[in-house]
């Protein structure tokens, strides 16, 4: 499967300098002293917001009696900028912390010194794996892009690529780098998303990572709450494994995960939210010899069995089953699969069993495809839910289909 990406190469993209400008700017209620901390000019920091203004569409900032302070459109430009930054100083911080550099070494380097033109070449680097697929991904010449990246790996000092030729690679730094510079340039996309929003157009980019049990009800459901409401929106809908989608949530080219949660498991920075617990079952195709009758263990294994992958929570509840009575355990080999279609492909052409939530199955339940076995299982139960940054601050867009998933807005 195609890993999703972020959307990088869309648009124009602002000066990473003149967004710290106008941060700065806020934040000092000065655009004067702006000017000096981000080392302008009075007339080129003028000129630098009018650009933004121009860029956004919007008034981004009135002049007081007290200073300078933001508009309604600039306070939803100045906090996506200052997340976007908080993503660059991780950088910095993480690069520090990996290199062993003294403070001021690395220092703020990310933040105060790297361009977007930087960083939009290096994180389409990391998506498309060449300079040449990059290249195409941001309309620009491969030299162009190739300069671009390593420009940030000799302002760095650090290698950021590693490898010759076709072969070349980003380093662990390079990947730091690139995953927090790619969620940097989610923030200010975020930005005008938002901003569009507050003028009453919802037509942003939502993309969700769907695991195995949402895919075939619960997620197209909530879909189509959402484009009910608003037609003009831009929904991708990301079929993954787990670990996949979790880099795409990682780099800002996916927005949330639905699916099963990981609880004690779930990888640092990410934050969970439970939806409902399910409950697993067996599940045959219609007709099998052992519809209809109370199954035992015993029973069960007289038949091959189609399996979740290894490590999804799915399959850690049938191996403690296996655990806990022996007759589960599959007796003639098993089929492992992620894929629905490949699963009911194979249960209704063959006598083969699989545990699975109904959710999945709910389309071949209804028509008569598969059935459910009568058959006990104890402590089967797997919480679903949603999958997001722990520092993610969704647009109205995306809270309102978390609202149709079932979560408060």
């Amino acid at each position: 499967m195609d890993e999703p990406r972020a959307d990088t190469g869309a648009g124009d993209m602002p000066n990473l300098r003149h967004l710290r400008l106008f941060e700065a700017a806020i934040r000092l209620s000065s655009l004067t002293l702006a000017a000096e901390e981000v080392h302008l000019s009075q007339p080129a920091a003028s000129q630098a917001v009018a650009r933004l203004e121009r860029l956004f569409d919007t008034r981004l900032m009135d002049r007081t009696s007290t200073g300078v302070v933001a508009t309604a459109a600039g306070a939803i430009v100045t906090n996506r900028i200052c997340r976007a930054l908080a993503h660059l100083a991780e950088a910095s911080r993480r690069i520090a912390a990996r290199a062993k550099l003294g403070r001021g070494a690395s220092g703020n380097w990310m933040e105060r010194h790297a361009t977007t033109v930087q960083l939009r070449a290096l994180v389409s680097f990391a998506q498309s794996g060449s300079f040449s697929a990059a290249a195409r991904t941001l309309q620009q010449t491969e030299p162009a892009v190739q300069r671009a990246a390593r420009e940030m790996e000799q302002l760095i000092g650090l290698p950021l690529f590693e490898g010759m030729h076709r072969n070349i690679r980003l380093t662990t730094i390079g990947e730091i780098i690139a995953m927090q510079a790619a969620l940097a340039l989610k923030e200010m996309a975020t930005a005008v998303e938002e901003l569009r929003e507050h003028r009453g157009k919802f037509n942003g980019r939502l993309v969700i990572g769907t695991l195995p049990l949402p895919r075939t009800r619960i997620v197209p459901d909530a879909v189509v709450t959402l484009i009910q409401r608003h037609p003009d929106a831009r929904i991708e809908i990301v079929d993954g494994d787990y670990q996949t989608l979790v880099r795409a949530l990682r780099t800002g080219a996916c927005d949330l995960i639905v699916g099963a949660l990981r609880e004690a498991r779930c990888p640092s920075g990410l934050v969970e939210t439970p939806l409902f617990n399910d409950q697993l079952s067996i599940v045959a195709r219609a007709g099998h010899p052992l519809g209809g009758k109370v199954v035992t263990p015993d029973m069960l294994a007289q038949y091959p069995w189609v399996l979740p992958r290894r490590e999804t929570p799915a399959r850690g509840i049938f191996e403690r089953l296996v655990a806990g009575q022996g007759g589960l355990d599959p007796a003639r080999g098993y089929v492992e699969t992620g894929s629905l279609v490949a699963l009911r492909g194979i249960l209704s052409a063959s006598d083969a069993i699989s545990i699975m939530s109904v959710h999945q199955i709910d389309y071949e339940l209804r028509q008569a495809v598969l059935t459910v076995l009568d058959v006990s299982l104890p402590d089967t139960t797997r919480p679903i839910g949603v999958t997001a940054l722990a520092h993610w601050q969704p647009t109205a867009l995306q809270r309102e289909f978390l609202a149709a998933l079932g979560l408060p807005e």
